[in-house]
């Protein structure tokens, strides 16, 4: 299935243009956000159909598998230290905020009735 979101629109938020076996990764990163997102919300298979919050999820989801590959948390060199909080997702895997804005997107959020019967009868 077509990626949710293109890889002209991901370069845009790297600030940067991808090429040879970055932008294969980055195109497989497209692919996995936007099958992780279809799995929490609606199939889409137009891209053009998809809401924008959508998109955007799916582009946060590979920016952040662009920009961390290995999925480090933390690094260390010296006197410098940079870590990530372990709460946060990483690679294509998205985050508890991210899969309540796609169910919602999708009108899956919030509270259903469902009719039920029971031996022939209404409940």
């Amino acid at each position: 299935m077509t990626p949710l979101a293109d890889l002209a629109a991901l370069e845009a938020r790297l600030g940067r243009a991808l090429a040879g076996e970055e932008r294969t990764q980055a195109e497989a990163a497209l692919a996995d956000a936007s099958a992780q997102v279809r799995a929490h919300g609606l199939p889409w298979p137009d891209p053009a159909t998809a809401p924008p919050i959508v998109v955007s999820v799916v582009l946060a989801a590979a920016e952040r598998r662009v920009r961390n590959p290995e999925g480090y948390r933390m690094e260390m060199q010296g006197a410098y230290q940079y870590q990530l909080p372990a709460s946060l997702p990483v690679g294509a895997a998205l985050s508890e905020a991210e899969i309540r804005l796609v169910r919602s997107a999708a009108g899956l959020a919030g509270i259903f009735s469902v009719p039920m019967e029971s031996l022939g009868g209404s409940l």
